[in-house]
């Protein structure tokens, strides 16, 4: 593929009536794109770049995808992902620029609606996003161009609203660029055509950006259900195996029943007494596979507030497709084999 066919799509993008949406089904490993899948528990090596941690709501047979192009100065990827939590982003000198590749609108940041915008994250940022459906998303990495309108960001978040003719010229540029790294990794050997690419996608971002309606940072009332939600966390964490009841939390907290509820379900999509249990349910799943020494079910269960060891494995269960003893075991295999590998 040349630079003509580079051209010709981007510019004729633009002209699309529809987005025509990607898949990982178009795309194989290559020695320009590295593909892989990765389960709920090792996807967060993915994500420590941009001080990012996710916590799945819901686990089903779909395993999380990741495709990734490396540019000379930023990276490409695309991610499908399952229904999450994602809590971040620590972004030293560096900023995210996330691009919706479907049609899902439901997530949330910081309790703002998300739609179709598009994200970007710089520098130091706050945020708790609510996924409640699987994702197919683009990520590119990159340092701020010194330039407008990369400029005038600050600190945080913007959600990005161009018009649809420029997200949807965006989205064709980024799935014909991973589909060219993928079926023709060759043409991206040559220094040239690679500065092509990241030129193309360049300036196409600096396009949404400057024609973009911005969202701008959350309202004070999301602010502050943030901040409420923050709070509540820190409260669990502190004592995990104490489970307060919602009106002895919102006291402690120090607001409504009412207002804590608002907060958690504008926030996390959830009821406060759901979200203390997705919370501890996932604490206790890292602390079977990576604690100290790994300790007993019921040793793990009781130190998050799990009293009733029956209903506890239920609920681990359904919350992750496997019984709490089943995690405990493939960690121990998964010692013993990387222990014997590198023996």
């Amino acid at each position: 593929m040349d630079q003509g066919h580079l051209d010709t799509a981007r510019d004729g993008a633009r002209e699309l009536a529809t987005d025509r949406l990607m898949s990982f089904q178009q795309l194989k490993p290559s020695s320009a794109l590295e593909l892989r899948a990765y389960d709920i528990d090792h996807f967060g090596e993915t994500e420590r770049y941009a001080g990012a941690s996710s916590m799945p709501l819901s686990v089903g047979a779909t395993a999380i995808m990741r495709a990734r192009l490396s540019l000379p100065t930023l990276t490409l990827s695309l991610v499908k992902t399952v229904p999450r939590i994602v809590r971040g982003y620590q972004l030293t000198d560096a900023a995210a620029v996330v691009v919706p590749m479907d049609h899902v609108t439901s997530a949330r940041i910081n309790g703002q609606p998300m739609g179709r915008s598009i994200v970007v994250l710089t520098g130091s940022s706050d945020c708790l996003v609510y996924e409640p459906e699987g994702r197919l998303m683009a990520v590119v990495y990159l340092s701020p161009p010194q330039r407008e309108p990369w400029a005038q960001l600050g600190d945080g978040y913007r959600l990005v609203n161009p018009p649809s003719d420029v997200l949807a010229s965006l989205r064709r540029l980024i799935s014909v660029t991973l589909e060219t790294a993928a079926h023709d990794p060759d043409f991206l050997n040559e220094p040239m055509s690679l500065t092509a690419v990241e030129q193309s996608l360049l300036s196409t971002m600096d396009s949404a950006l400057r024609t973009s309606a911005s969202g701008g940072p959350a309202s004070s009332a999301t602010d502050g259900y943030r901040r409420i939600v923050a709070d509540m966390e820190r409260l669990i964490r502190q004592d995990p195996t104490v489970w307060p009841r919602t009106p002895e939390l919102a006291a402690q907290v120090g607001v409504s029943v009412r207002t804590l509820q608002s907060a958690t379900q504008a926030i996390c999509g959830m009821s406060p007494h759901r979200y203390s249990r997705v919370l501890r349910l996932w604490s206790v799943r890292k602390q079977l596979r990576i604690g100290p020494g790994r300790r007993s079910v019921k040793a793990c269960a009781i130190a998050h507030g799990f009293w009733h060891l029956s209903e506890f494995a239920a609920s681990y269960r359904a919350a992750f497709g496997e019984l709490p003893s089943e995690t405990l075991h493939r960690a121990m295999q998964e010692t013993i084999s990387s222990a014997m590998r590198s023996g």
